[in-house]
């Protein structure tokens, strides 16, 4: 319902809009410019004598009229965005509950003890694979060559 009554207002809204350009554009100018195409004669003969008055009424009415369509337009396309944006809301919910059941609460706490246990299980794991440190009994004389020699206090003559 809403729908069509926008399409209907939007409708309108073109009709006054082209009938507002042709009233403007009838209208003598004091410089008699695009009025003088359609010709005073028939104006006149159209409306009388008074035909600046009828043109100017006319205009008044119809840019009434334009605003009043624009108003409407825009109170009736916030109020579908609206009832649209609830739509999504409810959907948006409906499937957030879909996809993860509230079936079980857990706190902060139980997150942080999860994390833990997963970063020790990380840590071991790297631990595993790091080959144990090579103690210098089992060295060769050419790792002791370029490993860098220990410095050693040297003894005091006392």
């Amino acid at each position: 319902m809403l729908d069509i009554s926008i399409k209907l207002v939007i409708i309108a809204l073109v009709v006054v809009c082209a009938l507002l350009i042709l009233l403007i554009l009838m209208q003598r100018p004091k410089q008699e410019g695009l009025g003088a195409a359609f010709g005073s004669g028939m104006t006149d003969a159209a409306w009388g004598a008074r035909t600046t008055d009828v043109l100017q009424k006319g205009t008044v009415y119809l840019g009434t009229a334009f605003f009043v369509f624009c108003l409407v337009l825009s109170i009736l396309t916030s109020k579908r965005n609206a009832i649209e944006g609830r739509r999504a809301d409810a959907e948006g919910a409906t499937a957030a509950a879909i996809v993860a059941p509230a079936t079980e609460e857990t706190s902060v706490a139980d997150e942080i003890d999860e994390f833990e246990k997963a970063k020790k299980a990380e840590q071991e794991a790297t631990e595993e694979s790091t080959p144990a440190p090579v103690s210098n009994e089992n060295a060769t004389p050419e790792a002791e060559e370029k490993a860098p020699a220990e410095e050693t206090p040297a003894p005091t003559g006392e």
